[in-house]
C-alpha cells in the first residue's frame, strides 16, 4: 500500500511539475540548464525536487506527443514501415525515446571530451542529464509540428513552421550555452550544429537499416 501511495503521489506531481518544467525550459533555458547542473552538487535524494528528472521529462514529452497523435486519429504505428516497430505502441515509444536521446548524448560526449575528462558512466551522467532538458522541449515541439502536418487539414504550414522553429530554438539554446565559456557565438554555433548533424546522421543510418529490414520481410 505504501508503494501504491508513493506511485500515486509521484504521478500526480507530474501534472504540476511537467508544465512547469516545459515553461521554464522554453522561456528560461539557460537558467534551467544551470539549475540542472547545480543539482549534481546536492545529495541524490534531494535532486530535482522543483522539477522533473531530465530523462523522465524527455520520456513524458514523447508520451504526450504520442497521445496527441492518437487524439487526432493518427495511427503512428501503421505509418511505420519497419515490422519491428509495428508490433506495438510501446515499441514505437521506446524507439522514439532512443532517437531523441541521441541529441543530448552527442552534446554530452562533446562536453566530456572538451573538458579533458576520461569517458565513463560517471562523467557522462551529469552532462547527459543537463542536455535532456532542451532536447525534451525540442522533441515535444518537433513532434507536435509533425503531427499537425499529418493530422490537421490546414495544419501543414503551421506544423512545418513549428517544427522549424523548434529546431532554430534548440540550436540557439545550445549556441548560447556553449558560448558561456571562452568561445565566440559563431564557434559555439558551429559546434552545436555539428552535434546536431551527427545525431541526425545516426538517425538516418538507423532509418536506412530499418527500411532495409522492412524490404527483407516483404
Amino acid at each position: 500500500l505504501r508503494s501504491l501511495e508513493e506511485l500515486l503521489y509521484e504521478v500526480m506531481t507530474w501534472l504540476v511539475f511537467y508544465p512547469r518544467t516545459v515553461l521554464l525550459t522554453l522561456v528560461q533555458p539557460l537558467k534551467t540548464l544551470e539549475y540542472c547542473k547545480a543539482q549534481f552538487h546536492r545529495p541524490e535524494e534531494e535532486r530535482f525536487d522543483r522539477s522533473l528528472s531530465p530523462p523522465l521529462f524527455l520520456l513524458l514529452s514523447l508520451l504526450l506527443s504520442h497521445f496527441l497523435e492518437i487524439g487526432l486519429h493518427i495511427d503512428p504505428v501503421g505509418q511505420v514501415n519497419a515490422p519491428i516497430l509495428q508490433m506495438s505502441q510501446q515499441n514505437l515509444i521506446v524507439f522514439r525515446s532512443l532517437v531523441f536521446a541521441l541529441f543530448p548524448l552527442m552534446f554530452a560526449l562533446r562536453y566530456v571530451k572538451a573538458s579533458g575528462l576520461s569517458l565513463s558512466r560517471t562523467t557522462l551522467r551529469a552532462p547527459f542529464f543537463i542536455e535532456c532538458y532542451p532536447a525534451s522541449v525540442f522533441a515535444l515541439l518537433l513532434q507536435i509540428g509533425m503531427t499537425m502536418e499529418h493530422g490537421l487539414q490546414h495544419g501543414r504550414m503551421a506544423g512545418g513552421a513549428l517544427a522549424a522553429g523548434a529546431t532554430v530554438w534548440y540550436l540557439a539554446v545550445q549556441t548560447a550555452w556553449l558560448s558561456r565559456g571562452d568561445k565566440s557565438r559563431w564557434k559555439a554555433f558551429s559546434i552545436a550544429l555539428w552535434q546536431l548533424v551527427k545525431a541526425l546522421a545516426i538517425i538516418l543510418l538507423v532509418a536506412i537499416g530499418l527500411a532495409y529490414e522492412s524490404h527483407l520481410f516483404d
